[in-house]
């Protein structure tokens, strides 16, 4: 895996990490990982941050994601606050997150989305892990 990766960063670090992205125009999301409870909550949090016309399950979540057309940026960046708390009472929609973001999303807008998508340009897209 080249450049899209999921990363750990402590608290302490994430204010340099924000200013940074923000320079660099990244269409930024923070996952506020103590309220994010249930897989419903994250799909609902994320399908509204990112604009998504739907977002009911993982499949449409993952496709939504793996589209972004609406979204301008050529850098995404997901940071998720609190990661130890977050979907502590669901631990298989934790398992899954993470698995769609390392085994599908990061790859597809790494080098995927060239072979599947008609003039399909690449992105950066970055995940934090705040711990």
């Amino acid at each position: 895996m080249g450049n899209n990766v999921i990363s750990y960063i402590n608290s302490i670090d994430i204010k340099k990490l924000r200013n940074r992205m923000k320079t660099l125009n990244y269409y930024m999301v923070e996952v506020p990982g103590a309220k994010i409870q249930t897989k419903r909550s994250f799909l609902d949090f994320m399908g509204k941050k990112f604009s998504m016309p739907d977002y009911q399950g993982w499949d449409a979540y993952a496709d939504w994601m793996k589209d972004l057309s609406w979204i301008p940026n050529r850098r995404i960046c997901v940071i998720i606050d609190d990661y130890s708390s977050f979907l502590r009472k669901d631990s298989k929609a934790r398992k899954d997150s993470i698995e769609l973001f390392k085994d599908d999303i990061l790859p597809f807008w790494e080098k995927d989305v060239l072979k599947f998508v008609v003039g399909g340009k690449t992105r950066v897209f970055k995940v934090y892990f705040v711990n």
